[in-house]
């Protein structure tokens, strides 16, 4: 007997808990690619920047270069991501001290509003900026157009591009449900 060929029912059992974790991974959420970099952070007044991001345009960043984001349900400003939802989407925190000014090539107006826990967050034309904890680093935009649930909200999230806009995706992909 060949035992190269023998696929007994240990073996079988091995690739079926392989196929398994695999198809779990896959479920728990999806996004778009996260792109690769054509130019270095720039930074001004040390809070946040910009980073050209290949076949997607020039999107805002934190001072360690994160990608920033914005999402659908607080377009008005008000503060729907809270608990666990932060976990995820962590709140670019700034004082009003922190607020830029000026960010070359950037428009749109830069602010602060208060977070339900009375800490502040940098906002954009009225709109809350975050980072995404799933990216893997600058350049990294795996958030964009990526939509979760968190208590009964809804989010879909999108990278802010340097004109200030929150580009929506076609492709939203899936995401996560608390």
């Amino acid at each position: 007997m060949n035992t190269s060929l023998h696929t007994g029912p240990r073996r079988l059992r091995l690739i079926g808990v392989a196929a398994a974790a695999l198809l779990a991974l896959s479920a728990c959420g999806s996004s778009s690619d996260s792109g690769s970099t054509t130019s270095e952070t720039q930074t001004t007044d040390g809070i946040v920047g910009t980073r050209e991001i290949s076949d997607f345009g020039t999107v805002l960043t934190d001072a360690d270069g994160n990608t920033l984001y914005t999402t659908d349900a607080e377009a008005d400003g008000t503060i729907h991501c809270v608990d666990g939802c932060e976990d995820f989407w962590p709140p670019v925190a700034a004082t009003s001290s922190d607020v830029p000014s000026d960010v070359s090539g950037v428009t749109g107006t830069f602010g602060v509003v208060a977070r339900p826990d009375g800490s502040d967050q940098l906002t954009i034309d009225g709109k809350p900026l975050y980072t995404f904890s799933e990216d893997s680093g600058p350049g990294s935009f795996t958030g964009d157009g990526f939509e979760d649930d968190f208590q009964g909200t809804h989010f879909v999230w999108h990278a802010v591009t340097a004109d200030g806009s929150a580009p929506s995706s076609e492709d939203t992909g899936g995401g996560y449900t608390y």
